[in-house]
């Protein structure tokens, strides 16, 4: 099989699997969010972000290191379990004793219990490291796929019954726990790896040497992520970063499904790509393919977010509808920049991937920073300008080693991007009088998707037939087998 192929797969099944657990994750989030308060909700997803950034640190450039090996060794293995199992026992007493003192005062003394109770997820994260980047190396992500799945179904099932019998936010954590315990096992099963630890200086050189620049680059590109949640939380308060985290949810579960399963394949497609290839053709149609998908749901979301946020998470949430409409907008820059870093990385460039996330975390730390004072409305408006007058810079960086013809880059991307805004324009403007006429919610979410879609494909077939037939058709070749 080819390696387009097996990439594709490799992306079909990573965007299935990845579906059904945020489906789940998605369902018990919208779960707890009515039966918690808005301050219980903003204390539990601020201590979350502790979490997640440790997790970043363990698994920084790991993964692409030994999936851009050109041969497997269990030596090699050996190696970096021992090297990951290290950083992720220190990233987890980073936790304690820095992330829980933080919590303590910023917030409270249950924050700091919460943090000290996630600090094991970081450890155990960390022993998964090789196993997911032997699965990765091998495309194997059906298996990979299937066995977070089950964590995450069995996990789900643990939190909600635990919630029912009136943990409240401990049956969150306990969760949590359950689910990377789990699925450390399921991977351990479907992988075969035999663990193991090793010492070798010569390993652990060329691990620093590859994952140095991409470490710092991880870290960057998670603040870069998560820097409007950490001002919010950090200035105005648990609530604010509860409405803001639910606005972002249903972003962050399509760009789950969609852009990162698709990112998650670029490092071992591109960087087996021969040498003649044009590589910056070749990214211009994974760029205007994914477009084709991902932009229009995202201007659709933009467009039901008022019904949509009031059905998934109850009336006390009826703020966030605005924010999730403001970030959706963020998807015509997203959408070309987000798999450049990878697409350096498959090339070996890791210096410019990281000044390629220097970029991002400088204008997003600057632009939360600086706005966050004049309310979270007037910091995602200045968010969105921004991530378009960078967008320029990203594409210069990439550049100097890969030939992108921008004029062929925006013309493909055309068809989406004006089909997308045609059929938010005309969702909004028809779902006022589909709000009168039936006075419901669901029915009002269910009409306009279905207006959404329509529109959408009138537009793209009726003005753009021959670039959307022609994207049509390179979708259906990567799928077929």
């Amino acid at each position: 099989m080819s390696i387009k192929k097996k990439a594709t797969q490799g992306s079909i099944w990573m965007s299935l699997t990845r579906t059904g657990i945020n489906v789940v994750d998605f369902l018990v989030y919208a779960y707890l969010a009515r039966i918690l308060t808005l301050e219980e909700f903003g204390l539990a997803g601020f201590c979350f972000l502790f979490v997640e950034f440790t997790n970043t640190l363990v698994n920084a450039g790991v993964n692409q290191n030994l999936v851009q090996r050109k041969e497997w060794t269990d030596r090699y293995a050996a190696s970096t379990m021992t090297f990951v199992a290290f950083m992720g026992l220190m990233a987890s007493g980073v936790l304690v004793g820095i992330g829980a003192p933080i919590a303590f005062y910023n917030y409270s003394e249950l924050a700091a219990y919460v943090i000290i109770s996630l600090a094991p997820i970081t450890f155990i994260t960390s022993l998964q490291v090789v196993v997911t980047g032997k699965l990765l190396r091998e495309f194997k992500n059906k298996q990979m796929g299937m066995a977070k799945f089950a964590a995450t179904l069995l996990s789900a099932s643990a939190i909600i019954i635990m919630a029912e019998l009136g943990y409240g936010i401990w049956a969150l954590i306990i969760g949590k726990l359950i689910n990377v315990c789990l699925q450390y096992l399921f991977l351990l099963y479907v992988s075969r790896v035999k663990l193991a630890f090793n010492i070798d200086k010569d390993n652990f050189r060329e691990l620093i040497t590859f994952c140095l620049p991409l470490f710092w680059m991880v870290v960057l590109r998670f603040l870069n992520k998560k820097a409007s949640n950490l001002f919010t939380g950090l200035i105005l308060g648990p609530i604010s970063f509860a409405l803001l985290a639910a606005a972002n949810k249903a972003e962050v579960v399509i760009n789950q499904v969609t852009m990162s399963s698709i990112n998650s394949m670029v490092v071992p497609s591109f960087s087996r790509v021969k040498e003649s290839s044009d590589t910056g053709g070749l990214f211009i149609k994974l760029v205007s393919v994914t477009s084709l998908i991902v932009t229009p749901i995202f201007m659709g979301l933009a467009a039901i977010a008022d019904p949509f946020v009031t059905i998934a998470f109850g009336d006390k949430f009826a703020e966030s509808a605005e924010f999730m409409m403001i970030s959706s907008f963020t998807v015509f820059s997203l959408v070309i920049v987000t798999f450049l870093p990878n697409l350096l990385i498959s090339k070996g460039k890791t210096k410019d991937a990281f000044n390629l996330t220097l970029v991002s975390i400088i204008s997003s730390i600057a632009t939360a920073g600086c706005t966050i004072w004049f309310g979270v409305t007037t910091m995602l408006y200045s968010i969105v300008i921004v991530a378009f007058l960078v967008m320029p810079i990203k594409i210069a960086i990439v550049k100097r080693h890969i030939d992108i013809d921008i004029k062929k880059l925006f013309v493909s991307l055309v068809p989406s991007f004006f089909s997308s805004l045609a059929m938010f324009a005309i969702v909004m403007a028809s779902k006022s009088y589909i709000e009168y006429f039936f006075n419901n919610d669901v029915v009002t979410l269910a009409l306009a998707i279905i207006l959404g879609g329509i529109s959408y494909l009138a537009v793209s077939f009726t003005i753009f037939y021959p670039q959307s037939k022609r994207q049509l058709n390179e979708l259906t070749t990567m799928f077929r087998k």
